[in-house]
């Protein structure tokens, strides 16, 4: 690829790389494989042993191995093979999704799932029938400061299982296919609140079961809490950015010295000053929270500048996140 340079000498498109299939099928098995593994040892090791629903399907799953108390306890007779409902149930969720949703999302979703579930039922069944290796070290947790901090960890675990399946448009079956295709009808619905309502749903049913003790239920909420934003935080936390405003009469100079010292392009618009009714150019920079220092450098230059700051928790398409320009 010949390398096509602007006006300033900074060489155009200069991070801008296809991406081979092969590592593309190589970064979706590992972000798959990573994100059954995260929510498998959470609930195993956390959820279970707390006796506690956290909503969607895993949740039901839960809410099945109080009621029949063939896992909690560690002293089931048989095989339990209640995770998979969790392939059970996301199958009939995923037929309407093919036809809504992009069909690499539902193949990626069931496959998913069903490491999930292989994972949650060797664990279950044969690698730590007994919660050994739970957070108390014991098959069955009551200590209600030790079922927090599961509820807590769990979540953590939750979420950074849904990161790793929402990075390469994926999912963790349930409840995320059915927010999924809500909020691809409804754009203006965030899938966050749709999840959460679906979740409580899960979470108000389970409250006649647990009618003695509502502990469950209170967990249930913190795992949920924790899990969402652990997840907004790896989605957007590592994307984040400052977007940049100004309002200008040296336009040129300016965007000169944006492009040469921090690397990044700027977008110059016709503005007009009300006040003194001259005629400005608006300039709008995406720049990194560390470049700040540098971009108040190159206004200081010129007072009469006025510029203001808001933060971006999204970049999508093209920026130079390799640049090594301070």
């Amino acid at each position: 690829m010949s390398e096509e340079k602007n006006g300033y000498g900074i060489v155009k498109d200069r991070d801008l790389k296809p991406e081979s299939k092969g590592r593309k099928f190589l970064r979706t098995a590992i972000y798959t494989l990573l994100s059954s593994v995260l929510f498998s040892f959470g609930f195993h090791y956390m959820v279970a042993p707390s006796k506690f629903a956290p909503g969607g399907i895993a949740g039901v799953i839960a809410l099945i191995q109080f009621i029949t108390k063939s896992n909690a306890g560690g002293a089931a007779a048989g095989l339990d093979f209640s995770p998979f409902l969790l392939v059970v149930v996301t199958i009939p969720i995923l037929i309407p999704a093919w036809k809504i949703l992009p069909k690499e999302f539902s193949v990626k979703t069931f496959v998913n799932c069903l490491l999930m579930s292989v994972m949650i039922f060797a664990l279950d069944n044969f690698i730590d029938p007994a919660y050994e290796m739970s957070i108390a070290g014991i098959a069955e947790i009551t200590d209600v400061g030790t079922r927090i901090i599961a509820a807590i960890f769990g979540g953590i675990l939750s979420g950074f299982s849904l990161a790793c399946a929402l990075k390469i448009n994926s999912s963790s079956g349930g409840v995320d296919v059915v927010a999924a295709m809500v909020q691809k009808k409804n754009p203006h619905k965030s899938v966050a609140s749709i999840i959460f309502i679906i979740n409580s749903v899960v979470i108000l049913v389970s409250v006649p079961i647990y009618k003695d003790n509502l502990m469950p239920v209170y967990l249930a909420l913190i795992f949920i809490f924790v899990s969402m934003k652990t997840s907004d935080i790896m989605l957007q936390g590592s994307k984040s950015a400052l977007k940049f405003e100004v309002i200008t009469e040296h336009g040129e100079e300016i965007s000169k010295e944006i492009i040469e010292k921090l690397g990044h392009g700027v977008t110059v618009t016709p503005a007009e000053g009300m006040f003194e009714r001259k005629e400005k150019q608006l300039l709008i920079c995406i720049i990194k929270p560390r470049q700040v220092a540098g971009f108040q450098e190159i206004l200081k230059k010129y007072p009469d500048t006025f510029a203001y700051v808001g933060q971006v928790n999204e970049i999508i398409g093209k920026f130079n996140k390799r640049d090594k320009r301070k």
